[in-house]
């Protein structure tokens, strides 16, 4: 195979998929780009001590971080950062550019105020990236709120985290195919979602997940009774070994190693949101407790 060939591979694993190519060319009214379409979103997180610090934030409207919060009684220097969308939601020709670093041994928990709502769409596509960079020994607590997708939405998500030697994260995301109790279920026209960790351009993984309105006839063979669908990454030494203590309760679920028996692939399906989100807490509760030893607290959404 040509270096040239493996670009190709590579580039077609981690960029946009070619389902999307067809929608690029759409003009939106508000055209892609201009003001109020970008939303961009930088943070660097630097430790001092015990503390870890919010030492660099930029962010353009949509986008927009509140200041770190810290009060957590079990790691009280540990921030915590709410992403907020004053816009109530996302519309066609929305970018989303999220850059987080994380610096050595810093360690940071990051969630939204909101539930991330995919409007319906004539034009284009709506599509958020992110890129993560985890210095050595550095720790992300990533437990951003449910995507949900109206009728006719179009979504491309993209989370890549860019390890190093030590670094660990988790990283949950809950899929809603739709305002179910209105009877809106996958009515959605795509919805796709990659999540890639690499070290050094070493490629470690790469999931994607692709669902389209056509796959409405097959959703008993994806999903069987269920209309909910929980993912989540916990990557470190330390995941493994903790595969047996999840407990999945009123979900269908389990958890499988990644390749390099680095760390887990977590999912589940349940027919009530309730259930995953107590889940993904749960989840949350086992990666602290393994990785630090300690407990969480009550998490504050303002």
């Amino acid at each position: 195979m040509t270096k040239e060939v493996v670009k190709d591979v590579i580039q077609d694993l981690t960029g946009l998929p070619s389902a999307f190519s067809k929608y690029e060319a759409e003009q939106t009214r508000l055209a892609v780009g201009s003001a109020g379409k970008n939303a961009v979103a930088k943070l660097t997180f630097t430790k001092f001590g015990d503390k870890t610090y919010l030492t660099d934030i930029y962010n353009e409207v949509p986008a927009k971080i509140l200041r770190e919060l810290y009060y957590d009684p079990y790691l009280p220097g540990l921030p915590y950062i709410l992403f907020m969308n004053p816009t109530g939601g996302i519309v066609q020709g929305d970018r989303y550019f999220y850059n987080i670093q994380l610096k050595e041994d810093a360690e940071a928990f990051i969630t939204d105020t909101m539930a991330t709502k995919v409007y319906k769409m004539d034009l284009n596509y709506a599509s958020k990236e992110v890129d993560v960079y985890l210095g050595k020994n550095s720790r992300l607590e990533f437990l951003p709120r449910e995507t949900m997708v109206f009728v006719d939405s179009r979504w491309y998500q993209r989370v890549t985290f860019h390890v190093s030697d030590g670094s660990k994260f988790l990283y949950c995301d809950i899929f809603c195919p739709g305002r179910i109790e209105r009877g809106e279920f996958w009515d959605f026209e795509i919805y796709s979602s990659k999540v890639i960790i690499e070290e050094e351009k070493k490629l470690l993984l790469n999931e994607s997940t692709v669902f389209t309105r056509q796959d409405k006839d097959l959703h008993d063979v994806i999903f069987g009774d269920n209309k909910f669908y929980l993912k989540a990454y916990w990557y470190s030494d330390n995941a493994v070994g903790a595969k047996k203590t999840i407990d999945f309760g009123n979900t269908y679920g389990g958890a499988t190693q990644m390749a390099n028996n680095k760390g887990l692939i977590i999912k589940a399906l349940s027919n009530d949101l309730n259930d995953l989100q107590k889940l993904q807490g749960e989840i949350w509760k086992i990666f602290r407790k393994t990785e630090t030893g300690l407990e969480v607290p009550e998490l504050r959404m303002y």
